[in-house]
């Protein structure tokens, strides 16, 4: 029977390990202590959590399908409807996850791995001074994990995450609304989106084009305009965090990984969308595929599927991601929404996760000049 080591119990760890698991494969979840809650956003599409058999999401507290205000520099502001779009506090999600791989069978080993050592047609894991030897090992271990460091891989394509997660937030208050600004600092945006018991809140940016100063500076301001007074005392963990984004190194590093026998997924991988830097939803999906390719005894299709499924549409958002910030795009697209309910409409599905970046152009051309439109496909396949 094959052995598959999964390092990582986040959604790229834990759908990978459920998915080896329901398939017959021996699995060994390495499960280190890790913060309970991240600072993103949270947010699932809805249509991405059927793809994943045997867990089910639905009694977990979440916030379902809220209302979204955007802002501009200018002042403009826009409200949409985020029809399809679950939003979880990420230690409920992560933890539901693990607990649904390890009823499908996978075995818990909560202990750091300290060491991936090549022996002949396999990998050996070193954990606690103990040696484990494997057929492959899933790396779901994060941006500067232990599996790119045994690869030689420095991170590539970070973007930067600055905020927390806020907890004891007033109930009386409507936390369904998600708030998203766009600033006009270089790529920078910043978020609060509502989570049972609080709410995420941060700002995403790029270093070397915005400081870490300028960027907690323009975070606390958004944050005084939208909280009451007193946000800063409330209880919760802050980060500043690493969102590596899909690029020419993604798939390079895969390969790399793959002549290892290591399967990097999630932002071990490096598959963050570069525009919006959304990242949950290509962890889960980038687990399941690899999980599928050793099934399937084709390790090497998961870097075919991550090629076809991926990158053509993240090569498109890497060369939007200018023009949306600090071009034509960015400066008009929120009065232009205001105007047109056909823009609108492609604005909301591409925040919701339904419109893929193939396609987005023609689409928002036909809303302007008022023919119908509609998404080109659901983004990553059926």
């Amino acid at each position: 029977m094959t052995r598959v080591a999964v390092l990582g119990g986040g959604p790229a760890g834990g759908s990978a390990a459920l998915a080896l698991a329901r398939g017959g494969v021996e699995v060994d979840l390495y499960l280190p202590a890790r913060p309970g809650e991240k600072p993103c956003g949270g947010a699932v599409p809805e249509h991405v959590l059927p793809k994943i058999d045997g867990f089910d999401p639905s009694p977990l507290p979440a916030v379902v399908s809220p209302e979204a205000v955007l802002e501009d520099s200018r002042g403009h502001r826009l409200a949409l409807d985020l029809d399809g779009i679950r939003i979880f506090r990420r230690r409920d999600f992560d933890h539901a996850l693990v607990e649904a791989a390890l009823a499908a069978g996978a075995v818990p080993r909560r202990i750091k791995a300290e060491r991936l050592e090549r022996v002949e047609r396999g990998v050996r894991v070193v954990a606690g001074g103990e040696g484990r030897v494997y057929d492959w090992i899933v790396g779901a271990d994060g941006a500067r994990g232990l599996s790119r460091r045994s690869l030689g891989l420095p991170p590539r394509g970070d973007s930067v995450g600055l905020g927390g997660s806020l907890l004891g937030i007033d109930p009386g208050l409507d936390w369904r609304r998600l708030v998203l600004a766009f600033p006009g600092m270089a790529d920078s945006y910043l978020w609060i989106f509502p989570r049972p018991g609080g709410a995420s809140v941060g700002i995403a940016y790029t270093p070397g084009r915005l400081t870490d100063a300028a960027a907690r500076a323009a975070l606390d301001r958004f944050l005084d305009d939208h909280l009451d007074e007193g946000w800063r005392d409330l209880p919760g963990p802050r980060y500043r965090y690493p969102i590596p984004v899909f690029g020419p190194w993604t798939l390079e590093a895969v390969r790399r990984g793959l002549s290892r026998r290591i399967l990097l997924t999630g932002d071990a991988a490096a598959v963050a969308d570069p525009l919006t830097r959304e990242g949950i939803r290509y962890s889960l999906l980038t687990g399941l595929w690899a999980a599928g390719s050793l099934l399937a005894g084709r390790p090497e299709a998961y870097a075919e599927r991550l090629e076809s499924e991926l990158r053509e549409d993240m090569e498109k958002a890497g060369r939007a991601r200018d023009l949306f910030f600090e071009g034509a795009i960015g400066r008009w697209a929120l009065p232009l929404s205001r105007a047109h309910p056909g823009i609108r409409k492609v604005l909301s599905d591409l925040l919701a996760c339904r419109q893929p970046y193939t396609g987005l152009r023609r689409r928002l051309l036909g809303a302007a000049v008022g023919l119908p439109t509609s998404r080109t496909h659901t983004p990553c396949g059926p």
